[in-house]
């Protein structure tokens, strides 16, 4: 069952603006990505690094999935004993945009994915993302209480 509010929030038209120009961020980095795997490819051999863009984007989808599964370990937690914790309800968005560069193939990509994973860069990316987004995590957690 999903929120009235954020359903609302989502169908917004000026909301709807802020995410596609998330979504135009995010998409640069392959653009990036694909100018330096012509690049690479030309020296190291087509088979070989397409190879290691597999292995690349193999690990992060293994990487990603123990990373929002402990995320929401840790939220479903929260909600089970009734606490309210800013932190990780704000990191969520952060991990999720992990997981999207890590999923990514490209090396870029990769890279910001790994410095962004940072506990502290994550939570502050996910704030960012919360804030521009415009998403009541407190009133979500309350929701989810409720209707559970």
């Amino acid at each position: 069952m999903i929120n009235i509010k954020v359903l609302h929030e989502i169908l917004n038209p000026e909301n709807s603006i802020r995410y596609l120009y998330i979504i135009l961020a995010a998409s640069l980095i392959p653009f990036a990505d694909i100018l330096l795997i012509i690049m690479a490819a030309v020296h190291t051999g087509k088979y070989l690094f397409l190879a290691v863009i597999i292995a690349f984007t193999l690990t992060g989808f293994m990487i990603s999935r123990w990373i929002v599964k402990k995320n929401l370990g840790i939220i479903r937690n929260n909600l089970e004993n009734h606490f309210y914790s800013d932190f990780y309800y704000n990191m969520f968005p952060g991990t999720l945009m992990v997981s999207f560069f890590l999923i990514m193939p490209g090396i870029i990509g990769t890279a910001a994915a790994l410095i962004i994973s940072i506990p502290r860069l994550r939570y502050r990316l996910g704030r960012y993302l919360s804030k521009v987004l415009k998403i009541d995590w407190k009133e979500i957690h309350e929701f989810i209480n409720i209707i559970e």
